[in-house]
C-alpha cells in the first residue's frame, strides 16, 4: 500500500463508523397516500429526498425491509418489488447514500414468517450480519412495523401520512411498554438523530 496507506486507513475509519438504519419503502420513501398500482410511476414521499440525504450525510446506510404497500389496488409481484428496489437504489445513490441490503415479502399470508408483524425478514437481516437491531432504528408507517421493531428491540419510528393518520399508537405503547417516535416526514426524523461520525 505504501504511500496510500494513510488515505485508506482514513477511509476504513469512516466506513467503520457508518451505521445501518432499517426503513420501509411505502409511506416512508415512496408516497402511499393513494392506492398504489403496480406499473404506475412511483412518487417520492414528501420530505423523503432531503431526509435520505441528511441521513446519508450523518453516516447512515439503509437496510430496506418491506412488504406489500398498505394502500394498493392489487398485490405486487416479485418483479414489481425488484423494479421498485432498483428505483430506490438509484434515488438513494443519487442522494449520496447506500443501500446495505433489501428484504421484501410479496406474500400477504399472516402465517408466513416473513410477513410483518412476523419478524422473519428482521431476523434474517441480523443473522446475515446486516444489522444489530437492538438500539437501531426501524422507520415504517404501520402498526406491524412497530411490532417488529419492538420484538427485535429496535427503536420504532413512525412517519405520519395519509396512510396512517387515523392510527393510534399510544395504546400499543402502553400495553407493550414501547416508546414509538412519531414524525411528520423523514426530514423531521433525520434532523433529530446524531451523526455516526461524532
Amino acid at each position: 500500500m505504501g504511500r496510500y496507506k494513510a488515505y485508506f486507513d482514513e477511509i476504513w475509519k469512516i466506513r467503520a463508523k457508518k451505521k445501518p438504519i432499517g426503513i420501509s419503502l411505502f409511506g416512508v420513501i415512496f408516497d402511499n397516500s393513494t392506492p398504489f398500482t403496480p406499473g404506475n410511476m412511483l412518487k417520492i414521499a414528501e420530505g423523503a429526498e432531503l431526509g435520505l440525504q441528511m441521513l446519508a450525510q450523518k453516516g447512515y446506510d439503509f437496510l430496506i425491509i418491506s412488504g406489500q404497500p398498505p394502500l394498493r389496488t392489487k398485490n405486487l409481484e416479485i418483479q414489481d418489488f425488484d423494479n421498485i428496489l432498483g428505483s430506490a437504489r438509484d434515488l438513494i445513490q443519487k442522494l449520496g447514500g447506500q443501500i446495505k441490503n433489501a428484504y421484501y415479502a410479496p406474500s400477504t399470508d399472516k402465517n408466513d414468517p416473513y410477513v410483518k408483524p412476523n419478524t422473519g425478514m428482521f431476523e434474517r437481516a441480523q443473522n446475515e450480519s446486516q444489522i444489530v437491531w437492538e438500539g437501531s432504528y426501524f422507520i415504517g408507517v404501520e402498526t406491524a412495523d412497530i411490532k417488529c421493531a419492538a420484538k427485535m428491540k429496535a427503536i420504532p419510528v413512525i412517519i405520519r401520512s395519509e396512510t396512517n393518520k387515523d392510527l393510534k399508537f399510544k395504546s400499543f405503547e402502553l400495553t407493550n411498554n414501547v416508546k414509538v417516535q412519531e414524525y411528520n416526514n423523514l426530514v423531521d426524523f433525520a434532523s433529530s438523530v446524531s451523526s455516526t461520525y461524532s
